[in-house]
């Protein structure tokens, strides 16, 4: 079984949480131990890109990213969770990623899961938005980008259709 972490970004409770909720059932149905992050009810600060933690091996700034750093580090699969704002993923996820730098080469999964909902009837836009996600894979080394599991056509809370919501499920589930 997999140590799971997924990271939901979404500022309210929306599209990519429901999406979240479908992933996470799975998870717990195939025995993975799963840690779920809601950066909506986190402090976590803008990185100030001083590079103590690269001197003190940890970040100078004491906010509750400290706490998070050793779930994401210890995690098989990492999953992100975005809704799409502007053709990009959520500032919120943006800045939890910049904070990773003390730990981005330290981290032991080898598989990343990507969670998006957006507004547009487009993959293709939703997978241009993930670009930030792409990059910090890339430079982490070892992780591979494995699903993007879709949420399109979300004009409205709880617009995820059920074809969605089963597919979210069906990745959880088979992670193992």
């Amino acid at each position: 079984m997999s140590k799971v972490v997924i990271i939901s970004s979404s500022m309210r409770k929306g599209n990519s949480d429901i999406l979240c909720d479908e992933f996470h059932r799975g998870l717990i149905e195939s025995n993975n131990t799963v840690n779920r992050i809601n950066l909506r009810e986190k402090n976590v600060k803008f990185c100030f890109g001083c590079s103590m933690c690269l001197e003190r091996g940890e970040c100078s700034i004491d906010d509750d990213m400290k706490a998070m750093l050793d779930i994401v580090k210890e995690a098989d699969v990492i999953a992100f969770a975005t809704p799409v704002y502007f053709g990009g993923i959520s500032g919120q996820l943006k800045v939890f990623i910049d904070r990773l730098y003390p730990i981005y080469t330290e981290l032991k999964a080898k598989k990343a899961i990507v969670i998006a909902a957006c507004y547009q009837n487009s993959k293709k836009r939703i997978k241009e938005s993930i670009y930030s996600i792409k990059n910090f894979l890339r430079d982490a080394g070892n992780i591979k980008l494995d699903k993007i599991i879709y949420g399109e056509n979300t004009d409205n809370i709880g617009d995820i259709s059920e074809k969605q919501r089963q597919y979210a499920y069906s990745v959880g589930k088979k992670i193992k």
